[in-house]
This record gives C-alpha cells, sequence and structure tokens, in this order.
C-alpha cells in the first residue's frame, strides 16, 4: 500500500466519518504516517466526531509525538459551545501522553468543567475524568452536575425539555459518575499490584470481560494497560512509549495459555468460548506471538462480526 492510498484510509476514517460504514480503525499503517497526517490535517475545526475519531486513532497507535499538537489545539479560555470538543482532545491526551502533559489537562480541566452548561458536555466531561485516572478528583464535577440539575429542575414543571434534561443530569450523577468512580478504584487496586504476572493477568481478564464489571471502563483501560506493559515492567516505568519484544512475547504467552484453558474455566458461558477464544489468538497475533495453522484458519471461521482492538484485522 503506497503513502497516497494510506492517507486515503485516514481522511476517509477521520475527516469524512460515515456512520453507515463503521468505526473500524484503520489498521496496520506505519506509526509515522499516521502521526504526520494527525499533525498536519487536525485543527480545532475538525467537528465533535472526527474529533472521536482522532481519539480512537492516537490511542490505538500510542502516538505520543502528537501530544505537543493536540496540546496546542486546547482553547485557553473554553467557552461553553467548545467544552465537548477540548473534552475529547483532553481525554486522548490523557491516555497516550507523558505525566507533565497529563497534570497539564488535570488542571485544564476544571475550566472545562466550570464552562459546562447541558449533559451532553457532562458525558464528555465524565469520560475524561475516566482517562484522567483513579487519582483525580471528581467532586468538583459533581457539584456541577448539581448546579445545573437545581437550575433546570426549577423549570421541569412547566417545559418538557427542562424534565428531559433534569432526567439526564440524574442519570449521570447516580449511575455513569458513580460507575466510572468505581471502575477508577479498581485501576488504582490494579495498578498497585506489585507482581507482574498477577497484574497482568487482571488486565487480560477485564480485557476478555471476566470477573469484572464497569467494562464499559475497564475494557479501554485494559487495552492502553496491556500495551504499555510492553513498554517497562513496572507501571512507573510505563511512560514512554519504548516496546520490547520480550515483554509483547510475554503477554502473548500469557493470552495463549489463557486461550488453551477456556474450556476449563467454569465461570465461563460455554456459548462465550469461541469468541474469547478469537479475542485471545487475536491478542496473541497482535503482541507478535505465533500462530498454528489450525489457529490461524480456525479465527476466520469462528469471528463472524466480531471486532476486537487488540488485533492487526
Amino acid at each position: 500500500m503506497d503513502t497516497d492510498t494510506r492517507v486515503q484510509q485516514l481522511e476517509s476514517y477521520v475527516l469524512t466519518p460515515d456512520p453507515f460504514q463503521g468505526d473500524a480503525i484503520p489498521k496496520r499503517l506505519p506509526r509515522d504516517v499516521v502521526a504526520n497526517f494527525v499533525m498536519t490535517r487536525v485543527g480545532w475545526d475538525l467537528d465533535f466526531t472526527s474529533f472521536v475519531r482522532v481519539d480512537k486513532l492516537v490511542t490505538f497507535y500510542d502516538l505520543q509525538e502528537v501530544c505537543g499538537h493536540l496540546s496546542s489545539l486546547l482553547p485557553p479560555s473554553p467557552a461553553p459551545t467548545e467544552v465537548a470538543k477540548a473534552a475529547v482532545i483532553g481525554r486522548t491526551i490523557a491516555a497516550t501522553c507523558r505525566p507533565t502533559e497529563v497534570q497539564r489537562v488535570t488542571r485544564y480541566s476544571a475550566l472545562l468543567v466550570v464552562n459546562a452548561q447541558s449533559s451532553s458536555e457532562i458525558v464528555e466531561l465524565i469520560e475524561l475524568q475516566d482517562r484522567l485516572g483513579p487519582r483525580v478528583d471528581s467532586r468538583a464535577l459533581e457539584a456541577r452536575i448539581n448546579q445545573l440539575r437545581t437550575t433546570v429542575a426549577a423549570q421541569a414543571q412547566t417545559n418538557y425539555q427542562a424534565q428531559l434534561e433534569t432526567s439526564r443530569l440524574d442519570e449521570l450523577r447516580s449511575l455513569r459518575l458513580d460507575r466510572m468512580r468505581r471502575a477508577n478504584e479498581i485501576k488504582a487496586q490494579v495498578l498497585a499490584m506489585g507482581d507482574r504476572q498477577k497484574r497482568i493477568g487482571e488486565e487480560i481478564k477485564m480485557y476478555l470481560t471476566l470477573e469484572y464489571g464497569y467494562l464499559e471502563y475497564l475494557i479501554p483501560w485494559a487495552v492502553m494497560r496491556l500495551r504499555r506493559e510492553t513498554w517497562g515492567n513496572n507501571p512507573a516505568d510505563q511512560v514512554v512509549r519504548n516496546e520490547d519484544a520480550g515483554r509483547r512475547a510475554e503477554i502473548a504467552k500469557m493470552f495463549q495459555a489463557v486461550a488453551a484453558n477456556l474450556d476449563r474455566m467454569p465461570d465461563v458461558d460455554p456459548e462465550n468460548r469461541p469468541s474469547l477464544r478469537v479475542r485471545c489468538l487475536r491478542a496473541v497475533e497482535y503482541f507478535g506471538g505465533p500462530l498454528s495453522l489450525e489457529e490461524q484458519r480456525w479465527i476466520p471461521e469462528n469471528a463472524g462480526r466480531q471486532v476486537d482492538v487488540l488485533s492487526n484485522d
């Protein structure tokens, strides 16, 4: 595939997203091509949906080299109409960039919280808080939800839209915010595990949807963590992208072991075993592990329309 074709793929995915064509990230592209595209073609003028695609692209390829560019796009004094896009950029930085850049986004997020005006912006701010992780205090966001609810609830008796907005804010506070906080507590527990094998084992279980709840937050986090486990032996050493073939092989072997033992896991529904084995084997290949000819044939025969993030497909 030549460079022009690769750029066309990225243009189609980011600049003209078609909801009827799915949301599959363009994979197997050279990182430098993707990074150059982000730095030269992504500007504040893109719409919200395009920035959501940029987030998925940057986090999939771990493009730390675009962090400075993304930071430069954040408006210094965000207006209410800029909160949602800025929150998406902020969460991309939080998931991908170095601690100093994440700390800047953490401070910046306070400006977004005070300027949020509706439940739609609160949704994006909860996602940002999720990416910032367990060390970030979410009480200011909860207070802003309460302020907005008080304002719209005063109009709810005579305004149907205000009734709907009140209900949405109630749901965000009592359900989504609470689930994000509980997921962050679990993240903190896993990050504190000094035993590398045990920590990776828990991250694999999250990715495979085994034993854990709050999966809307923990699955993406597990994907990010498993990639970072190839950068260093401990979380403190995993802040700069530095993939190691030995660590990649280690994770591939652990996925291979899980795939081989699915039939002996009593808590796994037999109906789910084929899809979990597909997910495991794709992850083995993603991390550079070998697959037998039987396994290579077995994946397409059983995958159907299944989409897995840790996959080269």
